[in-house]
C-alpha cells in the first residue's frame, strides 16, 4: 500500500522545486535521446522467439489424396497431443504434406522443438516406405527481409536477367550492411532439349544415359600449375557449350546426332506464375543485412541507392520502388513515441509553472506546507464563512476545501 503522507511530500516538493523538476526532466530527455542514437534499432527485439514452427513431409510425385491419407492426417494425429499446443494448421498439395504448429506465450520452445521431433520419428513409422525425410522449421523474425524493391521490366527488353543482375542486383548487394539480395520472380534462361521419344527409340539411344552424359559435358575444372621463366600459371581444363548449335551438333552414337531426336532451344522455362504491373512484367527483390548491421542505416543507403539506379539511363524503362522497408516502419514508431513523450512533457511543464498553488478561499484544494499534510487529512474541521478548513497548531498555516 502506498504511503499518501511521502506521495502528498513529493507533490509539495515538485511544486515548491519547478526549476529543479525541469532539469530532472531534460536530463531525462538527453539520456533518452542518446540512448536512441546508440542502442541499435530492430523492427523486432533481439532474441525474440515466435511460438510457432512448421513440419513439411514431402513425398514426390504423390497425388494430394494420398498425401493427405497417409501423410497429413497421421501428422495431425501425432502432433495434436504436444504440451502448450494452441492451433494446429494443416496444408497438403501434390507431393508435399506440411503442418503449422502455434504454442501458447508461456511455452518454452526448445522443449516444444524437442517433443514434436520425437513425435515425428514415431509417426514416421505408418508414412509409405520412400518417404525418407521430414523437416522442421522454426520462424526467425531477424531473418526477414530488410526491404523489398519492386521492379516492372518492358517485354521488349531481350535479356532482362543479365540486365537486373549487373545494374541492380549487384549495385545493392555492395550497399554497406547488406549481406545478399534475393530475386522472387526473375527466371534466367536455360538450354532445354525437346526430345521426341519415338525418335530416340528408333536410333537406339538411351535417354537416361543422354541425360548423364550432358550434364557432365558443360563444366570448368582447375588442372594444377605451370612454372615458365619463374612464374606460376593455373591451368583450368574448360569443356564448354559456345552456342546452341554447337550442342545440336554433340553425337550421341556413330549416326545420331542430338539434333536428330530433339529440339534444342535457350529460352525462359515454363513458368506456373504471373506477376505484372501496369501491364507489364515484375518481380520482387528482398533485401537481406547482415547479422551486426544497423537497420535503419542500412535501408535508407537501400533507399538512397534505388533512387539512383531509377535515374540511371541504361535502365530506361524500368521502374523501381521500395514498397517495404524495416527503417521507415522503426523511423514512424520512434516518431510517434517521441510525440507522445513531447505532448506529455510540455503538459507537465504547464501545469508546474501555471498551477503551482491556489488562494484558500478559492474552490481549489490548497498544500502550503508539507510538514502540515498528513495532519490536514486526518484534523479537525471547524466552519469558517463559507469554507471548511482544518485548524493546525503550527504557524498557522491552513489546508482545505470548498463547501460546495
Amino acid at each position: 500500500m502506498s504511503n499518501p503522507g511521502f506521495t502528498a511530500r513529493m507533490v509539495a516538493l515538485s511544486l515548491d522545486r519547478k526549476v529543479g523538476v525541469l532539469v530532472l526532466f531534460m536530463a531525462l530527455v538527453v539520456v533518452g535521446v542518446v540512448a536512441t542514437i546508440g542502442i541499435p534499432m530492430e523492427l523486432f527485439p533481439r532474441g525474440y522467439v515466435a511460438k510457432s514452427l512448421n513440419v513439411s513431409v514431402p513425398w514426390p510425385n504423390a497425388p494430394t489424396q494420398e498425401v493427405l491419407e497417409k501423410i497429413t492426417l497421421p501428422l495431425e494425429d501425432e502432433l495434436s497431443g504436444v504440451q502448450g499446443l494452441d492451433r494446429l494448421v494443416s496444408f497438403t498439395r501434390v507431393g508435399n504434406g506440411s503442418v503449422n504448429l502455434t504454442f501458447k506465450k508461456d511455452t518454452d520452445m526448445d522443449v516444444a522443438y524437442r517433443e514434436v521431433r520425437d513425435r515425428l520419428q514415431r509417426a514416421r513409422l505408418s508414412f509409405p516406405d520412400d518417404v525418407d525425410r521430414f523437416f522442421i522449421g522454426k520462424e526467425d523474425p531477424s531473418g526477414i527481409p530488410v526491404a523489398f524493391v519492386g521492379v516492372s521490366i518492358p517485354a521488349d527488353i531481350a535479356d532482362s536477367y543479365n540486365l537486373i543482375q549487373d545494374r541492380i542486383i549487384t549495385p545493392l548487394s555492395r550497399i554497406d550492411g547488406v549481406a545478399r539480395v534475393s530475386s522472387d520472380g526473375l527466371q534466367e534462361k536455360e538450354i532445354m532439349i525437346d526430345i521426341d521419344r519415338a525418335k530416340a527409340e528408333g536410333s537406339g539411344v538411351n535417354l537416361y544415359e543422354v541425360s548423364q552424359e550432358l550434364r557432365g559435358d558443360n563444366f570448368t575444372l582447375a588442372s594444377g600449375f605451370v612454372r615458365e621463366g619463374g612464374a606460376k600459371l593455373a591451368l583450368r581444363s574448360v569443356a564448354e557449350y559456345q552456342s546452341v548449335s554447337d550442342l545440336e551438333e554433340r553425337p550421341l552414337n556413330r549416326r545420331t546426332t542430338v539434333s536428330d531426336i530433339g529440339i534444342v532451344r535457350y529460352d525462359l522455362p515454363e513458368k506456373f506464375f504471373s506477376v505484372r504491373v501496369n501491364s507489364q512484367q515484375a518481380f520482387a527483390l528482398g533485401v537481406f543485412k547482415e547479422g551486426e548491421a544497423n537497420t535503419v542505416k542500412t535501408c535508407r543507403l537501400v533507399d538512397r541507392e534505388v533512387k539512383r539506379l531509377s535515374g540511371d539511363p541504361i535502365l530506361k524503362g524500368i521502374t523501381m520502388e521500395a514498397f517495404f522497408n524495416q527503417g521507415t516502419v522503426i523511423e514512424n514508431s520512434i516518431g510517434n513515441l517521441s510525440q507522445s513523450g513531447l505532448v506529455g512533457g510540455l503538459l507537465a511543464a504547464v501545469v508546474l509553472f501555471f498551477f503551482p498553488e491556489t488562494n484558500p478561499d478559492d474552490d481549489h484544494y490548497l498544500i502550503k506546507h508539507p510538514d502540515i499534510v498528513d495532519d490536514c487529512a486526518d484534523g479537525h474541521v471547524f466552519l469558517r464563512g463559507d469554507s471548511e478548513h482544518t485548524d493546525h497548531p503550527g504557524a498557522g498555516y491552513q489546508c482545505g476545501t470548498s463547501r460546495g
